[in-house]
């Protein structure tokens, strides 16, 4: 067991049972915790009176003077936790996440006992520690690789990315990758942020560590064909939009496959099947949002004093390798072995095509974090 210490960090809006509930388990958990910062979006409902209670010494609470969003909320905690606090880990969740008493010491035992692992997560069930998953917080598993880490005492499954109810990453990431994207205000941060953590170090899903989720609806994410609450279709205007950046930060070509996937498949969905209820307020939130995500761009914004030069990209890395290397048969173990060991730079020099990309790519990130 290490001696690392762990920033956990609650973003709530108009939940104070929940948040409640969820501050009490997290500061249960029996290892690692240091500090707990709540971030309160402009709550209406005895939040901001009710933090103003709290004795203990580890809770640190910004009561925001505007609703920043889901997203916003993150970006400002994760913030905090870089430039005002010096533990190792910050631990992000939702104030209806319900934290089981071991769930933290899993994760930073995962983190710390594997080589290369860029964030991990829980296994979250929806309702009760019983209950079934909480379809909206699985995650996918990378192909192939998923079982590497399977044959330990505390296993974890490789994934491609995580939604922010229950995950850990390090100050030296933050450093990294910068801050959760606030203009995303509410849905897709999460998956945004950790593909960016992915694409230095990979993420996992510890399989000791368990939450709770007590959402409202055990529903999957971002079904708009679904969809029977009117209070709630304002959201997908943002699900759209934001879907086709976190998309486009993988690859043009993800940004076009997102984009025509939504308007081949979800929008005749919507027009087309029967029962679809508020089917043209669906529809124009498809369209709209899709337009607007193709010239959305907002840039990566950093802690003060925390941008690292030290940044790799897995992506990157793997492309330069094939330019480098064209006629080469690329095996899984050789991609493993270079997505552990090797830089960019260890690439350049060997033709011109490979340096033309690295050079191409080092401009892109420049214009790409906000200095």
């Amino acid at each position: 067991m290490s001696n690392k210490q762990v920033t956990a960090a609650i973003v709530t809006y108009n939940r104070l049972d929940l948040l409640k509930e969820s501050l009490a388990a997290v500061l249960n958990q029996t290892e690692y915790l240091s500090h707990v910062i709540v971030v309160n979006n402009l709550s209406t409902d005895g939040t901001a009176a009710y933090l103003d209670t709290i004795q203990d010494e580890r809770v640190i609470v910004y009561n925001s003077t505007e609703n920043l969003g889901g997203a916003g909320g993150f970006n400002k905690a994760v913030q905090l936790f870089a430039e005002k606090l010096d533990d190792e880990y910050v631990w992000l969740m939702d104030d209806d996440t319900i934290v089981e008493p071991d769930a933290l010491v899993h994760l930073v035992d995962f983190i710390e006992d594997n080589e290369h692992v860029g964030f991990v997560n829980s296994v979250v069930r929806w309702g009760t520690k019983d209950g079934h998953p909480s379809w909206m917080n699985v995650p996918a598993p990378r192909g192939f690789t998923w079982q590497s880490p399977l044959n330990s005492d505390n296993p974890g499954v490789e994934v491609v990315n995580s939604t922010f109810v229950s995950v850990l990453f390090s100050r030296q990431m933050v450093s990294m990758i910068g801050l959760p994207q606030k203009e995303y205000f509410i849905w897709g941060d999460d998956m945004e942020y950790t593909n960016r953590i992915a694409d230095v170090n990979r993420g996992y899903t510890v399989l000791k560590s368990v939450v709770v989720h007590k959402s409202k609806e055990n529903s999957m994410p971002g079904d708009i064909v679904r969809e029977v609450d009117a209070s709630r279709l304002w959201r997908y205007a943002y699900e759209f939009r934001n879907r086709i950046l976190t998309a486009r930060r993988i690859s043009k070509r993800d940004m076009r496959h997102s984009a025509l996937g939504a308007i081949r498949f979800e929008l005749p969905r919507v027009l087309l099947k029967r029962n679809v209820k508020y089917r043209w307020q669906k529809a124009k939130m498809i369209v709209g949002g899709v337009w607007r995500g193709i010239w959305f761009n907002p840039k990566i914004e950093f802690a003060a004093g925390m941008q690292s030069s030290d940044v790799r990209s897995i992506n990157a890395i793997l492309r330069a390798y094939q330019l480098a290397h064209p006629t080469e048969r690329m095996t899984l173990d050789r991609e493993i072995e270079l997505i552990n060991h090797c830089q960019l730079e260890d690439l350049k020099g060997i033709n011109q095509a490979t340096d033309r990309f690295i050079m191409d790519y080092k401009v892109q990130m420049a214009n790409k974090f906000k200095k």
